[in-house]
């Protein structure tokens, strides 16, 4: 067994913290000597009559603050009593702890958590006799007890032997390694958890979940964390995938729906794009396929008459099925999940790219109207995003406001308030940027027709 975890912790209010301790997986830490908890009373450091240990603000101002002598007397006996320690001033203004600190934590054999009181403690503790300052968040406590409390549960659950099964610890929130490869790219959220029953009310367990597929619910899994992350914490993914692994990957912009709003403006837009070198095609999908391209000079432009036939020209390709990425403009709705940041996107790009990096991704522009023919089987996305055109860029290769948004779907009803070739431009950009070296060889045009 590993060497015991030690943590001294320097409060006005020792009986704040040791209810807390004696319970759940910390109490039996404890009980087992895998950790040890020492509290020490600022009080019993005084020395006047009145054991006074705050006293009022140089400079004026509400409050008490806590006096420096105390405090400091109260760390320097413990140190000559039980041995060094690392020493963590717990205020709120401070850098905040988070779970890659308290892995840092958990490699040291002694830790002091002072705990500040009133207006907080004389600042020349800080500025010359503690190694760290941390805050638990942006908000302020009466005091620093439960900032303590909370350090010493992230930070001694990290030590051996306190949590059963080890395993758990890695994939859990902020983990890097929640997922392999995670470590290079951020910090990820849980995915959802369930248990029986199966059916609660009206809520049902995810089928994924039910099938016994591994793969699948791995993926499935991966997929919620990024977008639980994306929606509610996207500060924490802020990575860079392996820009080689993309490279290769076939590219597909698709439309689908009514042709006849195929206008004349859109198809020369459309043109232009097929001349980029990380383009593979066009494809016109379902009652699209019917628009009035053809000859040599639409070589580029697929027509495929539903998603059987995508996935059979997909094979013949690529050896591959498609993945398929669903792009609309932004709803109008407050509560879908909004960024101007594209990493978003990007980082759902690297979601699988080390298992299906030679995937083709299909780009749905958007949903297709309902009509009384055809397929109406492609609004179906693997994943789906909402753009933006209010955060639209002035060059559409600069991607600090492209707006791309995570949805969780696409919106049907929205039209484009401003040109459609405009919206097909900007998720292009953002794609060709993402993806590829733009100097990357043009593919060899093929004509084909799938039905």
């Amino acid at each position: 067994m590993t060497g015991v975890l030690e943590f001294e912790i320097f409060t006005l209010f020792p009986e704040a913290v040791s209810g807390f301790l004696r319970a759940g997986l910390i109490g039996k830490a404890l009980e087992s000597g895998r950790v040890a908890i020492h509290c020490t009373n600022f009080r019993d450091f005084t020395t006047d009559r009145h054991r006074t240990v705050d006293d009022t603000p140089y400079g004026g101002g509400p409050g008490m603050v806590l006096k420096i002598e105390p405090v400091l007397a109260a760390l320097e006996a413990v140190t000559h009593q039980r041995g060094p320690m690392h020493r963590v001033l717990l205020t709120p203004s401070a850098p905040v702890f988070d779970q890659q600190r308290a892995q840092q934590l958990a490699t040291r054999p002694r830790i002091a958590l002072i705990c500040g009181r009133y207006e907080g403690i004389d600042d020349r503790l800080r500025e010359a006799h503690v190694d760290e300052s941390l805050s638990i968040g942006d908000f302020v406590l009466n005091g620093g007890e439960v900032a303590a409390l909370a350090i010493v549960e992230a930070v001694a659950r990290l030590h051996e032997g306190v949590i059963g099964n080890p395993e758990s610890l890695a994939r859990e929130s902020f983990a890097a390694d929640v997922f392999e490869g995670a470590a290079d790219t951020g910090r990820w959220l849980e995915p959802p958890q369930y248990t029986r029953p199966v059916v609660f009310g009206e809520q049902r367990v995810p089928d994924v979940l039910l099938r016994g597929n591994h793969a699948e619910i791995e993926r499935w899994r991966r997929e919620q964390s990024w977008s639980r992350t994306w929606s509610v914490r996207p500060e924490l993914r802020r990575g860079r995938g392996d820009r080689a692994l993309r490279a290769a990957r076939p590219l597909y912009l698709a439309l689908a729906g009514d042709s006849s709003r195929f206008t004349p403006e859109l198809q020369r837009d459309l043109e232009k794009l097929l001349q980029r070198p990380r383009l593979n095609g066009l494809l016109l999908l379902g009652d699209a396929a019917s628009a009035g391209w053809g000859g040599d000079k639409h070589a580029g432009v697929l027509r495929v008459a539903n998603r059987r036939a995508l996935r059979r020209l997909m094979r013949q390709r690529h050896g591959q099925a498609p993945k398929m990425l669903g792009i609309a403009l932004r709803s109008r709705e407050k509560s879908v999940p909004a960024t101007s940041d594209p990493e978003a996107l990007e980082d759902f790009l690297r979601l699988d790219e080390r298992e299906r990096a030679v995937s083709p991704l299909v780009v749905l522009l958007h949903a297709p109207e309902p009509s009384g023919s055809g397929d109406h089987s492609w609004p179906s996305a693997d994943i789906n995003f909402h753009v933006d055109p209010v955060a639209r860029p002035e060059i559409p290769a600069d991607l600090t406001a492209s707006g791309v948004a995570r949805s969780p779907v696409i919106d049907e009803s929205s039209q484009p308030p401003f040109d459609p070739g405009a919206l097909v431009e900007l998720v292009f950009a953002t794609l060709s940027s993402i993806l590829a070296d733009p100097e990357s060889a043009p593919p060899t045009p093929e004509h084909c027709h799938e039905q």
